[in-house]
C-alpha cells in the first residue's frame, strides 16, 4: 500500500532526479529514500525510474505515477488544511518509551521524519528496559513503547516492526576467531559482556546458554551498547549482539560477528500500544516510519518469517494474532 509519505518521497525524487538531493530535502538517509522507491516499484510491479549510473529519469509509468501523485498530494493538503482549521489535530503530544538500543539506533531517523510530518507535535522520549516500558504503557504515562517482544506478555497490543538475529561478537585476535565453526564447549571460560540483566535480550541469552549447558560466570553488565563494543574490542570478553548493531565495526574489521552455536536466537522488535487502543494518525505514521527506518541487516515485517500482524496479548493468554 502506498501512503502519503511514500508519495512525497517519490515526487521529491522525481523533481530532483537525484536520490542524494531528495534525501537532503526530505532529511532522510539516501538508503531510506531508495528503499521507499523500490517498495513502490514492487507494489506496482513496474519500474518507475530508469537508473543509469548516477543519473535517473522517469519511465513512462513513472511519469503517469507522478501526475497522479501530485494530484493526490494536493487533495491531501486541501483535506489537511480543512481538518486543521476545524480541530487543529497537529497540536498534540506523543510520549515514547524505548529501550537503550532503540533510542540510540532506531529512533533518530524516525523522529526526524515524524517531526517533518507533525512539526507542532510535542515529543517526549523515556529510555527504559522493556519491562519498565510496558509498565509505563499500562499506567498511561507513555503512548507507545518500542521494545523486543517479551515472553511474559502483559496486556498490550504489539505492532511488528522487524526481527533480527543475535550472534557472537569478539575481536579479531580472540581465540574464537581462529575457529571455522564455534561449538557450545568453545564458549566455556570466556567472560560475557552484556547489556543489563533485566533486559529481554539478556534473558534470551541466559536461556540460550542454559540450553547449551554452558554456565554464565560473572558476566560484565553494562548499560550502554557502545561501551559493550569497546570492552569487546579490548579483548575483555565476548558479547551477543545483533549484526546491525555492530555493522560499522564489521566494516572496519575491529569486531567479528559469528552465528551462535545451537538454534538461531531471533528477536522480534515491536511497537506496543495499550490493549484495544486504536492508534491515532500520528501514532500510525510513527509506526510506519519506524518500519521504513529498520536496519538494513534486519528482517523487515513484510518478510514471510515475520508477517505483518497485530498481536494482542494478556497475562493469562498466549500470543494471539489479530489479522
Amino acid at each position: 500500500m502506498i501512503d502519503v509519505h511514500g508519495l512525497k518521497v517519490f515526487t521529491t525524487v522525481a523533481e530532483k532526479l537525484s536520490f542524494s538531493r531528495a534525501a537532503e530535502t526530505l532529511l532522510m538517509t539516501q538508503s531510506a529514500v531508495s528503499h521507499q522507491i523500490a517498495k513502490m516499484e514492487r507494489t506496482f510491479g513496474v519500474l518507475l525510474l530508469n537508473r543509469n549510473g548516477k543519473s535517473i529519469s522517469l519511465t513512462p509509468a513513472g511519469q503517469t505515477f507522478l501526475q497522479h501523485a501530485r494530484s493526490i498530494l494536493r487533495s491531501m493538503n486541501d483535506l489537511e488544511s480543512a481538518v486543521r482549521t476545524a480541530s487543529a489535530p497537529d497540536q498534540g503530544r506523543l510520549r515514547i518509551g524505548a529501550s537503550a538500543t532503540a533510542c540510540q539506533y532506531l529512533l533518530p531517523d524516525a523522529l526526524r521524519e515524524f517531526r517533518e510530518c507533525f512539526p507542532r507535535y510535542a515529543l517526549s522520549i523515556t529510555p527504559a528496559d522493556g519491562d519498565v516500558v510496558l509498565k509505563s504503557l499500562e499506567e498511561g504515562t507513555i503512548d507507545l513503547g518500542i521494545l523486543v517482544i517479551p515472553d511474559a506478555r502483559p496486556k498490550s497490543q504489539f505492532h511488528p516492526i522487524f526481527s533480527d538475529e543475535l550472534g557472537l561478537v569478539f575481536n579479531p585476535l580472540h581465540p574464537l576467531a581462529r575457529l571455522d565453526k564455534i561449538r557450545p564447549q568453545d564458549l566455556r571460560n570466556h567472560p560475557l559482556v552484556q547489556y543489563s540483566r533485566s533486559s529481554t535480550t539478556f534473558q534470551m541469552v541466559e536461556r540460550h546458554w542454559s540450553r547449551l549447558k554452558i554456565p554464565i560466570v560473572d558476566p560484565i553488565e553494562l548499560g550502554s551498547i557502545e561501551a559493550i563494543k569497546e570492552l569487546v574490542k579490548l579483548g575483555l570478553g565476548i558479547s551477543v549482539l545483533a549484526k546491525w548493531v555492530v555493522a560499522p565495526q564489521l566494516t572496519d574489521q575491529s569486531l567479528i560477528w559469528r552465528p551462535l552455536p545451537g538454534s538461531r536466537l531471533i528477536r522480534r522488535w515491536v511497537v506496543a500500544t495499550p490493549v484495544q487502543h486504536v492508534p491515532t494518525l500520528a501514532e500510525k505514521t510513527f509506526i510506519e516510519l519506524l518500519r521504513q527506518c529498520c536496519p538494513t541487516e534486519a528482517q523487515p515485517y513484510t518478510s514471510p518469517a515475520f508477517s505483518h500482524q497485530l498481536y494482542q496479548t494478556s497475562t493469562t493468554e498466549s500470543q494471539t494474532p489479530i489479522v
